[in-house]
């Protein structure tokens, strides 16, 4: 009986987007998570630990028939650097304002507001990241580990932020910061790869584009359920709320 062929190493670019994978959904889960038990320690009201993921949910809605067609006509990098950019100055803005003992809610949904359409620039970008660095012949291996990357990020996050919330309320979010930075450097010394791009048509393509992926899936019912159902497990099902 044969052995198998050992499996060739992965190249430096796809390694980068693992960590980055990894390191954004540890800051994002963990910062998100860290949040609601500050929004509620100041109020003590669910309805605001609500009212705190429609102020993340609202600009993902909203930006997405764009950021999508963005990382399809544009270097998925720069696209993911510009909305990484975003969440750092978002996180520096958390760290400032919770360092100062605030007791408004306010200033801190504003600075969700902006870090929602900012993850709606970088999310779609990383994501598509994989098709551009992987090998052809590893792109199922790739998608994979980079799922592995990012359920571990979601998993290890909470656990560290919480760890830091108890040294200093403003930790986990300065720890965030750190590793939005530590994402965007690694994907910025990605090289530069031959991929191609969709022609760049003003705003109005990119609605159409949307209109059109809308349709391909409305009329694919084993698409439209796999997608419907993962929505309505994540909005109805998800337990971050819980969290604090």
């Amino acid at each position: 009986m044969s052995e198998a062929p050992p499996r060739a190493r992965l190249p430096f670019a796809v390694r980068a987007l693992l960590a980055t994978s990894f390191l954004t959904s540890f800051a994002t889960v963990g910062q998100i998570t860290i949040l609601g038990k500050q929004v509620f320690d100041m109020t003590g009201r669910e309805l605001d630990l609500g009212l705190l993921g429609l102020a993340e949910f609202v600009p993902l809605a909203v930006a997405a028939p764009f950021t999508g067609a963005l990382a399809d006509r544009f270097d998925r990098r720069r696209v993911f650097a510009v909305g990484i950019l975003g969440e750092v100055a978002t996180s520096v803005g958390l760290f400032w304002y919770v360092s100062t003992d605030p007791s408004r809610v306010g200033p801190i949904f504003a600075l969700v507001v902006v870090y929602g359409f900012s993850r709606s620039l970088a999310s779609p970008a990383v994501r598509a990241l994989a098709i551009d660095v992987a090998p052809a012949e590893s792109l199922e291996r790739v998608i994979a580990l980079r799922s592995v990357a990012f359920q571990a990020g979601g998993i290890l996050g909470p656990v560290a932020a919480g760890f830091l919330f108890v040294v200093d309320p403003a930790a986990p979010y300065a720890v965030s910061a750190a590793a939005y930075v530590v994402a965007a450097a690694l994907i910025s010394v990605i090289p530069a790869l031959p991929t191609r791009r969709l022609a760049t048509r003003g705003g109005l393509q990119a609605l159409r584009d949307a209109r059109a992926g809308l349709g391909f899936i409305r009329r694919q019912p084993v698409i439209l359920g796999a997608i419907s159902l993962d929505l309505f497990a994540v909005l109805l099902g998800g337990i971050v709320a819980l969290l604090p």
